[in-house]
């Protein structure tokens, strides 16, 4: 990347958790409208998909599971294949979005068309990256699936015939789906970093996800604070938080369909059945939500990239390098 500002506009340092938060959101305040035009494209796949699944009813419900109703396959076919579309449509906006994040960071002039060079001459790298990051999250999804599967069977094999039993069976289960949640945890932060490896060192497939892994991997030398997966865990938190926050206000429109015929019907049980016109609406806000956070968490994955590429590779002074030799 061609240095293009004066040396005082970068501030290039090991920061800590706190100072990366705030960089981060100085970073989207100055930076807004262009990440917010990226992030807004990047979710329309997600919502065309929603969109299509609620209108057209490609999910197949219950019933039709249960009856093996004709074309339920075929429905489900296409609601994975779409829903597939639509994840690699997020993934290389994300490669996008990451380059322009790195840009704005180093004291470039960021540009969103500009930003899309970071797929040039890559897209089939960008897709294999996907497919394969996936392929890692679902087996790590397996821990968690068979403790489930364990305690199942334990409730079965031996249902319990006492309080104390119950208190055993759940406490005991629920300690195993803790500590199977572990390796989920590991293997979603250790890939986190995939992204703004392929937008910025042009790595794909198993090279980036190596070299994701190697990243933010924990140093034994130092306290479990500094570990990679600790300090991303935490800078990613308040993002979650905000999320979560989110969701519950776009189901709105549900909770007042909700009301509304709770009123109508003159029952105290919620009914489920809402339309497709407040599911579309409910999908809208989430749209429009996950649009205004996910370049939060883009801002936060880049941030914590170059600041791992600081402590460990210098980077900050190859940067510094690199600009005194463009400068005449």
């Amino acid at each position: 990347m061609a240095p293009q500002a004066p040396l005082a506009s970068v501030d290039l340092r090991p920061l800590t958790t706190s100072e990366l938060i705030d960089r981060g959101f100085s970073l989207y305040r100055q930076h807004f409208a262009g990440l917010l035009l990226v992030a807004l494209l990047s979710q329309a796949g997600p919502l065309l998909v929603q969109m299509l699944t609620t209108m057209l009813h490609l999910m197949p419900t219950q019933e039709d599971v249960a009856l093996a109703a004709t074309g339920t396959l075929a429905r489900l076919g296409v609601f994975v294949l779409i829903v597939l579309v639509s994840q690699l449509i997020t993934f290389g906006f994300g490669v996008v979005m990451s380059r322009y994040v790195a840009d704005a960071y180093l004291g470039n002039e960021p540009a969103v068309t500009g930003s899309f060079r970071a797929l040039r001459g890559r897209l089939l790298g960008v897709v294999w990256t996907c497919v394969l990051n996936r392929i890692f999250y679902a087996l790590a999804l397996l821990f968690p699936f068979l403790v489930g599967l364990a305690v199942e069977v334990w409730y079965l094999d031996a249902p319990p015939r006492s309080f104390a039993g119950l208190i055993v069976l759940l406490g005991g289960g629920g300690l195993l789906l803790v500590a199977s949640l572990v390796p989920v945890l590991v293997v979603v932060m250790r890939l986190m970093v995939t992204v703004p490896v392929l937008a910025l060192e042009q790595l794909t497939g198993w090279r980036a996800c190596r070299r994701s892994s190697a990243l933010v991997r924990y140093d034994p030398g130092l306290g479990f604070s500094y570990w990679g997966e600790t300090r991303l865990s935490l800078l990613l938190l308040p993002l979650f938080v905000i999320q979560l926050l989110t969701s519950t206000l776009t189901s709105i429109p549900m909770v007042i369909a909700q009301i509304n015929d709770m009123v109508r019907h003159g029952t105290t049980t919620p009914l489920t059945n809402y339309s497709d016109v407040v599911v579309v609406g409910s999908q809208v806000l989430t749209y429009l939500a996950g649009a205004l956070i996910l370049p939060l968490y883009v801002i936060a994955v880049t941030l914590f990239y170059y600041d791992v590429r600081i402590r460990r590779e210098g980077f900050d002074l190859e940067f510094l390098a690199q600009r005194v030799e463009a400068t005449p």
